[in-house]
């Protein structure tokens, strides 16, 4: 049994570093093509006086917004950050009633109570963390009204 978890594990690991990769290199690729379009478009304004007007209208603010970072989404990452608390902590729960059971030798239960153990704290650390961001985000009032 405890070579079908060190599978499982393992296949688990290089599939989430596998998807960490891919995600950075979207993502990568994502910003580079927003920042060529906005230098193309920033290229266009032959004065001061058209850029200042391009950005007074409407497509102008919505360009301005485009490029900020600070503060893009607080609820998506406090979203994200809830869901992968959970999934971790409901994991790392699974794994300490699961180590019980009369099936696993020593070792695995060692194993289960360790990995399960840190799974569970981390799960609770994203959660609270999540708690921490969603109180101050609402202090802070970086909530859009929609």
């Amino acid at each position: 049994m405890q070579e079908v978890l060190t599978v499982a594990i393992v296949f688990g690991m290089v599939g989430w570093v596998t998807w960490v990769i891919a995600n950075a290199i979207r993502r990568g690729h994502t910003a580079r093509a927003v920042a060529d379009l906005h230098s193309r478009l920033l290229d266009k304004c032959t004065s001061n006086q058209e850029l200042l007007s391009y950005l007074e209208s409407q497509p102008g603010r919505r360009f301005l917004e485009s490029t900020t970072t600070s503060g893009s989404n607080p609820s998506g990452r406090i979203l994200n950050a809830v869901q992968a608390g959970s999934i971790a902590a409901l994991a790392g729960g699974a794994m300490l009633i699961v180590r019980t059971e009369e099936r696993f030798d020593w070792d695995g239960r060692q194993f289960l109570v360790i990995f399960g153990s840190v799974l569970l704290a981390i799960g609770l650390g994203f959660l609270v963390s999540a708690a921490i961001s969603y109180v101050l985000c609402r202090s802070w009032g970086l909530f859009r009204s929609q």
